[in-house]
């Protein structure tokens, strides 16, 4: 009757283990029906996937573009009147150290690759002043005349000191004794602070570079001679020649930009924390143009005494469509920009009216909400010339 009883249990459960419904009631089993739907939606290759993966890839290929043709989006911008001028810049006032002799001597540089432009560090020494075979004015034998001065007046006062306190002297002869020994002191240590055996030492009173060098080696100077110029090259002075017809737009101006002929870099005031100085209030004789002066950081690349070409900006009155000079392309005389028009790039002829350096006014030709490629744009030009699509072109 046990066996029997057994023989029922086991059959019960293997009936459990695979019944239609799938259920595992005693751990026994595993529901396939979930692993099948997994598997499905792993596996499912369905038309929304696909145009889920098409719709990602083209936004890929969207941003692609913008970044490779600099698809801007055209806009109002306020955009005041511009003055264009020539210009030069300057070192700014302070900005220079002239190093003058401060003893009569015969030039020795104190290295070999001493040049305009060579960097040089604050106490650095630049020149020895020498006296070589001269009879006069001699470096040594004035240090030496010096020394003995001031030892000889050191025992005179010394010994002074020692009579004064015994009363031995009076005190006008003590007085005169450390007057004598405070005169020689100022003249030895004034001789000794920079000298160097045979020479004076002369050194650079900042960090900077070498602006000038105004004497040659072995050359004579007096002192109060100059000899070189450091300049710091921290700030610089922009300054513009306005012709004599722009001078009621004086008041006006308020930021300029400027090109450097040789890099043909365009620099903004605004971005090099510039600001303006002055005008001038009147004209030289045979000077047709009125100064302007900005002065700004020099952050690198700006060179003292550099030519310029300058656009003074007065403040803005008006909004208007400007574009980055790099959109535009020129064609016997008229220029273009390409346009994204949903099926491409469309040539487009344009119309200026004015330049600020970075960017033009377009009067005619353009809308706001279009969108414009600003990099790269002869890329396009040549793909179109050649009949075929540009790379990353906005295809739908």
């Amino acid at each position: 009757m046990r066996y029997f009883a057994f023989i029922l249990a086991i059959a019960f459960l293997a009936v459990s283990c695979h019944n239609e419904q799938g259920h595992d009631l005693l751990g026994c089993g595993h529901d396939h029906s979930k692993d099948d739907d997994h598997n499905h939606a792993q596996t499912s290759t369905g038309p929304n996937t696909q145009h889920k993966d098409e719709g990602h890839k083209h936004d890929n290929e969207h941003e692609h573009e913008h970044k490779l043709y600099g698809v801007t989006h055209i806009q109002y911008t306020p955009f005041g009147e511009v003055i264009k001028s020539g210009g030069e810049i300057m070192p700014a006032r302070g900005d220079e150290q002239v190093i003058v002799a401060n003893h009569d001597g015969l030039i020795s540089f104190a290295y070999n690759g001493m040049q305009e432009g060579v960097a040089v560090k604050a106490s650095q020494q630049l020149i020895a002043l020498t006296s070589g075979g001269l009879v006069h004015d001699n470096l040594e034998v004035g240090y030496l005349e010096a020394k003995a001065q001031f030892e000889k007046a050191k025992t005179d006062y010394e010994r002074a000191e020692k009579l004064m306190a015994d009363t031995i002297i009076a005190k006008s002869e003590y007085l005169d004794a450390k007057l004598a020994f405070e005169k020689s002191q100022l003249a030895f240590n004034n001789i000794r602070r920079n000298y160097t055996l045979g020479g004076q030492k002369v050194l650079s009173p900042v960090a900077g570079f070498v602006k000038a060098i105004h004497v040659t080696e072995g050359e004579f100077v007096q002192a109060g001679q100059p000899l070189i110029t450091i300049s710091q090259n921290k700030r610089l002075v922009i300054k513009a020649d306005v012709p004599q017809d722009a001078i009621p737009k004086l008041n006006s101006i308020r930021t300029a930009n400027f090109i450097t002929p040789y890099d043909g870099k365009i620099y903004a005031t605004t971005d090099l924390n510039g600001k303006l100085i002055s005008w001038g209030k009147s004209t030289i004789k045979d000077n047709f143009y009125i100064p302007v002066f900005f002065e700004i950081d020099n952050k690198g690349g700006l060179i003292p005494g550099t030519f310029i070409e300058v656009y003074l900006k007065t403040a803005a009155t008006a909004q208007a469509i400007a574009i980055p000079q790099s959109a535009l392309l020129e064609e016997f005389g008229s220029h273009y920009v390409f346009v994204d028009n949903h099926t491409g790039w469309e040539k487009r002829y344009v119309k200026l009216d004015g330049t600020d350096g970075k960017l033009i006014r377009i009067v005619d030709g353009l809308k706001v909400g279009e969108h414009i490629a600003t990099k790269n744009v002869s890329r396009i030009k040549l793909a179109q010339m050649s009949g075929q699509l540009p790379e990353a072109a906005h295809v739908h």
